[in-house]
């Protein structure tokens, strides 16, 4: 059986063109109900996160989609006293090699909206990377995933950002093993005191450039989503390895 879920909070870029009016709903962030996360149902606060790539398109991981008919999805949210704008998918795609068991190297998904959104300040597109990113290069990622391993409140109010730094595979393999294909690239901790992503921040964006020419170069997979104060590096998919699937499916 499946089910239909709301889940997502979107991606949001700050510096988007002006206001324009939408046919979208605007909702309390605070009563957005009930979101899932990798199957389970999320408490207040938590989020599993999307990229929007077009008016019609967002773009996340498999895990987050896989075994619903559909989700309800929340964009331009960047705190939860604050509202954003509400709406359904049409259709939700995971990649068509995802294997839920296996769900390292392909968990990559699509959500298509029954109604295209409407760009203004806080909901935009992000562009996607067509190269592979390199080794050493600063990223940034954000969501709304636990601040702490440790801590007994697991909600967060804000959408939150932290500067990490990629990795090459092989130091990746050294401490996960040879799970690892191309398709995927590993980040550890860069100079902010936030040193990793943590539990549900499953399908938040990692971005290049993010203060001058933002790049969708990845998305955060499972690997390494505990390790939130440690410097053990995270798993994410390199949007540029299903790049051509991303625009052979949605044209984007």
């Amino acid at each position: 059986m499946k089910y239909i879920a709301t889940f997502i909070i979107c991606f949001v870029l700050l510096w988007a063109t002006p206001l324009q009016k939408s046919p979208l709903k605007k909702v309390p962030a605070k009563d957005i109900d009930s979101r899932i996360i990798d199957g389970d149902l999320a408490v207040l606060g938590q989020f599993p996160c999307g990229s929007i790539i077009s008016v019609q398109w967002i773009l996340t991981t498999a895990s987050n989609i896989y075994g619903f008919d559909s989700v309800t999805v929340v964009a331009g949210v960047v705190d939860l006293n604050g509202s954003g704008v509400l709406t359904q998918s049409s259709e939700v795609i995971p990649y068509y090699d995802f294997n839920p068991p296996k769900n390292v190297v392909h968990n990559i998904g699509l959500i298509r909206l029954s109604t295209p959104l409407t760009f203004y300040r806080y909901v935009a597109a992000i562009t996607l990377a067509d190269n592979l990113l390199e080794d050493g290069a600063d990223v940034t990622i954000s969501g709304w995933g636990a601040t702490s391993s440790h801590s007994d409140d697991d909600s967060t109010q804000h959408l939150y950002y932290a500067d990490l730094v990629t990795i090459r595979n092989s130091e990746c393999s050294a401490i996960y093993g040879n799970i690892l294909e191309s398709t995927v690239v590993c980040a550890g901790p860069g100079t902010d005191s936030v040193k990793n992503a943590c539990y549900d921040d499953s399908g938040d964006p990692l971005i290049l450039d993010v203060n001058t020419n933002p790049v969708h170069v990845g998305l955060l997979s499972s690997l390494g989503s505990l390790n939130c104060e440690s410097g053990i590096p995270s798993g994410f998919i390199r949007t540029a390895c299903f790049r051509n699937w991303i625009r052979d499916v949605t044209g984007v």
